[in-house]
């Protein structure tokens, strides 16, 4: 069993980790809406990682868990040290085509979506499950959103992360 660090710790990497490569891609792709949804979907990982960064539990550990919070803490860093799941950093990077931008995005968010599902089975601490379960809603709610930009199309995306 993870504890709520553990989880916390795990959320935050993964966050970061793709908020690094949207923020790369932004910067060397040659369309200005590609670039947009790119640096969004990059400050929508960074709110992630913040308010995964605020998640505690008042419950206190025994020694035994704390032994098992930071083998389980370790595992989970190795685990996803730079993981993005499906998104691939090189294809993100060479991406110039919209809808392959959106089908970028659209896919690491359904990973992290499965990811955080699996911990919520991991996670015992309600007020954990509860925030957890919030950020998957909002995970859900990006790859809605990518689904209506792919479907209105680049323009309506211009200058979407000054939105």
């Amino acid at each position: 069993m993870f504890t709520v660090a553990d989880i916390r710790e795990i959320a935050v990497q993964i966050e970061k980790n793709g908020e690094a490569a949207y923020r790369a891609a932004a910067q060397l792709v040659n369309d200005s809406a590609v670039s947009d949804i790119f640096t969004w979907m990059a400050e929508e990982e960074k709110h992630h990682a913040t308010f995964f960064s605020k998640i505690d539990s008042a419950e206190p550990l025994s020694e035994e868990q704390l032994e098992l919070e930071k083998m389980g803490r370790q595992l989970l860093q190795d685990m996803v040290a730079d993981q993005t799941f499906s998104l691939d950093r090189e294809m993100l990077l060479k991406t110039a085509d919209f809808e392959e931008a959106i089908t970028q995005a659209q896919l690491l968010e359904q990973d992290t979506i499965m990811f955080y599902e699996f911990l919520l089975n991991l996670v015992s601490d309600e007020e954990a499950r509860l925030q957890l379960e919030q950020v998957v809603e909002e995970e859900k709610r990006h790859v809605e959103q990518l689904g209506e930009m792919k479907a209105a199309g680049p323009e309506s995306c211009r200058n979407l992360a000054l939105a």
